[in-house]
């Protein structure tokens, strides 16, 4: 007889941990909901089931993609809607005044009406957004400035002070700047003949300003790209109770400086100097926007005190020029002389100011049929170069400074979003001669008054991620909807526009392009038939846009079927039967 192990015993204590380990793992996956809730469970099973579950997520959030860009689309398409109705009422306009019963003021009326609906149009086109992004603009980039506006530099100066006596800035004074409001009260200022007391307005760093003289001392400057800021007077006139007088320019800036308008000194928006001639200089502190700073006298006033106040005088005057953009221009057309044809991996540098040089690669290789005799062939091409490039850019990171577009006459033009210089550099396999781009650096402005669709860019482009996987897009081209890309706008001058710039781009009061003339009958009833073609501009645009909608919403349905299945497919792997596990 054995009697040193107790063998039922053992195989007794070995069921029971068997059955105590069972209803633990049977515990478990009952109070998960999980039939494997680690390796162990179904190696092999865990890998399948969280593939599926990686797909499902992309799947669900692919449908999320899709919802948005139907919302993006819908933004743009209601815009559209808006020109729609704007552009009826401009063919109204121009039916209207093209009719013998109008006389020259209706068709006056007529015309400022119209002029005015061209800028809406360009209102739209600049300011509609979704998510920050400009999608009806031409691709200028993401809260871009609408146009980049430039002008030449330009200064007023003050004639000198030439006699003794005491000028005041009269009580009522008051100067504004930001929208913020100072009293000037009773300030005296002690002079004599030696004191130059002279105004001049310095442009602001990164904008150039544009001087109109109006009068005596009156001069409005306007500068830079981006704000609106409310003109900053100051009027000089008597003032016979004062009794403390600054007695040099120095203390007469230092006592402007202090005047205060809800807290905020007046030095802290506008700085106050002396330059070496003892002249005062105002200049706004606000760099980068069209801060203004004018200064008005009252020669009357100045003159009972023995001051004469001369004419203020332009050192450079200049009127305000529009760049629709400026950067490098190809030397040689598309389709001309160029080879156009790109091999795979090449490269080329592009830098942007000062920053580092940033190697741009075109992966693919490709021929660009921009020789082909058929015109549509050729301008497929053009487009698809210039779709590529852009691409290019954005892959690079420097699709927000440089964007790549066709001018009017079909060259590859290099176009700086930021205001900032660009120099071109050839790298691997000389892409940059294959399409008519020489190796060049070039300052911004040598790109002006570019016209036509190309001026425009190549359109807002974007992709939206419509599939779980890598490569499952869809990409959506919005064409520049503004007026000049429509046809409605046009040179000063030119054949069927209006003599002077009478358009602006709806976000500021600069008039920098021309709108159709309907001051006569003739060129009202031409200009119907321009407003037609811009209709039916517009008509494609929606239609396009209508149907990427409708094919997205069945995207939607397709997505949302496929994770739905694919969900049950990872339950049956995953997810506990609870019959079983029971």
């Amino acid at each position: 007889m054995i009697i040193n192990h107790n063998i039922a015993a053992l195989n007794t204590h070995r069921q029971l941990n068997t059955a105590t380990t069972n209803q633990s793992k049977s515990m478990e996956k009952l109070a998960s909901g999980l039939r494997i809730n680690k390796a162990g469970d179904d190696a092999a099973g865990l890998a399948i089931s969280e593939k599926m579950r990686g797909q499902i997520r992309g799947l669900d959030q692919a449908s999320k993609n899709s919802q948005d860009a139907i919302s993006m689309i819908a933004t743009a398409e209601g815009a559209l809607n808006e020109t729609h109705d704007i552009l009826q009422r401009m063919r109204e306009l121009s039916n209207q005044s093209a009719n013998g019963t109008a006389t020259d003021a209706d068709r006056t009326a007529m015309q400022d009406e119209l002029n005015n609906l061209t800028s809406e149009i360009n209102r739209i086109g600049n300011t509609t957004e979704f998510n920050t992004q400009k999608v009806l603009n031409g691709g200028i980039g993401s809260n871009a400035g609408d146009k980049i506006t430039k002008a030449t530099q330009a200064s007023v100066t003050g004639a000198a002070i030439t006699a003794t006596g005491e000028l005041s800035i009269a009580n009522g004074a008051k100067i504004t700047v930001d929208g913020k409001t100072f009293d000037v009260g009773a300030l005296t200022i002690g002079a004599d003949k030696s004191d130059d007391f002279d105004t001049a307005t310095t442009a602001l760093s990164d904008a150039e300003g544009a001087l109109a003289l109006d009068d005596g001392l009156d001069a409005d400057i306007t500068a830079g790209l981006e704000k609106d800021v409310a003109d900053a007077k100051v009027a000089l006139s008597k003032e016979t109770d004062a009794t403390t007088a600054p007695q040099n320019a120095a203390e007469l800036a230092t006592k402007l400086g202090e005047l205060t308008s809800g807290g905020v000194k007046l030095s802290e928006l506008v700085d106050i100097k002396v330059d070496a001639n003892d002249k005062l200089v105002f200049t706004a502190k606000s760099s980068g926007t069209t801060s203004e700073v004018a200064i008005s006298g009252d020669a009357t006033a100045a003159t009972a005190l023995g001051f004469t106040v001369g004419a203020a005088t332009a050192t450079s005057t200049g009127q305000p020029s529009t760049i629709e953009r400026a950067g490098i221009q190809g030397s040689t057309a598309l389709g001309a002389t160029a080879s156009n044809t790109v091999v795979a991996n090449s490269t080329f540098k592009l830098t942007v100011g000062n920053e580092s040089a940033v190697t741009v690669t075109l992966k693919e290789g490709k021929v660009y049929d921009t020789k082909n005799a058929d015109a549509n062939v050729a301008k497929s091409a053009m487009n698809d170069l210039v779709k590529d490039l852009n691409a290019s850019l954005q892959e690079a990171g420097i699709s927000d400074k440089v964007t790549v577009s066709l001018s009017a006459d079909n060259k590859v033009q290099f176009v700086s979003e930021t205001g900032k210089d660009i120099s071109l550099t050839e790298g691997t396999n000389n892409p940059l001669a294959a399409l008519g781009v020489a190796a060049a650096t070039d300052t911004v402005g040598n790109i002006e008054q570019v016209t036509g669709p190309g001026a425009q860019g190549s359109g807002f482009n974007t992709k939206f991620q419509i599939g779980a996987n890598t490569g499952q897009s869809m990409s959506l081209n919005i064409n520049d909807m503004r007026s000049a890309a429509l046809g409605l706008t046009g040179n000063a001058g030119q054949a069927g526009f209006t003599t002077s710039t009478s358009v602006t781009n709806g976000t500021s009061d600069i008039k920098a392009e021309a709108a159709l003339n309907i001051s006569n009958k003739e060129d009202a009833s031409k200009s119907i038939a321009v407003i037609d073609k811009a209709i039916a501009s517009v008509s494609s645009e929606r239609g396009k846009l209508g149907a990427v909608q409708n094919r997205l919403e069945h995207t939607i349905n397709n997505l949302n079927t496929s994770s739905e299945n694919l969900t049950a497919a990872e339950s049956r792997i995953r997810d506990v039967d609870y019959a079983l596990a029971a």
